[in-house]
């Protein structure tokens, strides 16, 4: 994968966290440096933040604000980040909110990450959430991103399921939405995700032949405060 910096950005709740902890350590299988940047100032649950042993015991960096304002809902940018995103020898995972606010962190960075240009801009869609229940919802959301962050989205991933309740049919009804959405704002649909315990050949077979974005296995590595086993 030729793109040094990835940009995930979705609506609170779209899972956009998780892909991005799935796709650092899809990075570290072929990069000695990775790096993931916590620049989400919205969600209140799903930090990447919170597993900074996890991703030191896997080799990666994990870039978030200092420790003292750790569980401040602020667009707070470390110096780090800017390091990181000036560092050749680096491929950077870039965590953000999705809203108006969760978006103001990357525009106060955008000059510098178009000055390297090598990067990705994400839109992550679950329909399972509020607002992006359809193509128009998915749509919206990529206008509102685009607008508040001043960076075009270059790509959209499917990302619809429900944790351990996901099906396949709810799958490919994400990929349906999220295919025809990517086709009316001429970006491409870059991954289809499926967690781990629906990922089988035929499954993948079936995808393949109806969409363009490849398959990315997803593990689920996240839980909120009152699920069984959280790991927070």
């Amino acid at each position: 994968m030729d793109k040094r910096i990835f940009i995930f950005s979705g609506y609170y709740g779209s899972g956009k966290t998780e892909v991005a902890t799935n796709f650092a350590l899809f990075l570290k299988k072929g990069h000695d440096h990775v790096a993931i940047a916590d620049m989400d100032v919205v969600n209140p649950y799903f930090r990447s933040r919170d597993k900074e042993i996890f991703f030191r015991d896997r080799g990666i960096d994990l870039i978030a604000p200092p420790e003292r304002i750790n569980a401040a809902d602020l667009p707070t940018i470390t110096a780090s980040i800017g390091g990181m995103i000036d560092n050749d020898k680096f491929k950077v995972v870039l965590d953000m909110g999705g809203d108006d606010v969760g978006t103001i962190p990357l525009g106060s960075i955008r000059k510098r990450i178009e000055a390297r240009g090598n990067y990705e801009m994400f839109i992550i869609a679950n329909l399972n959430r509020p607002f992006t229940r359809n193509t128009e919802g998915i749509i919206q959301m990529a206008d509102l991103i685009e607008k508040m962050s001043e960076i075009r989205p270059t790509a959209i991933i499917s990302n619809t399921h429900m944790k351990e309740f996901t099906d396949r049919e709810m799958i490919l009804r994400g990929a349906e939405h999220c295919s025809e959405a990517a086709r009316r704002l001429n970006i491409p649909l870059a991954f289809i995700t499926v967690p781990v315990f629906l990922d089988e050949k035929s499954f993948r077979e079936t995808l393949a032949g109806r969409f363009e974005g490849d398959v990315f296995p997803l593990e689920l590595f996240y839980h909120t405060p009152w699920e069984k086993g959280a790991d927070l």
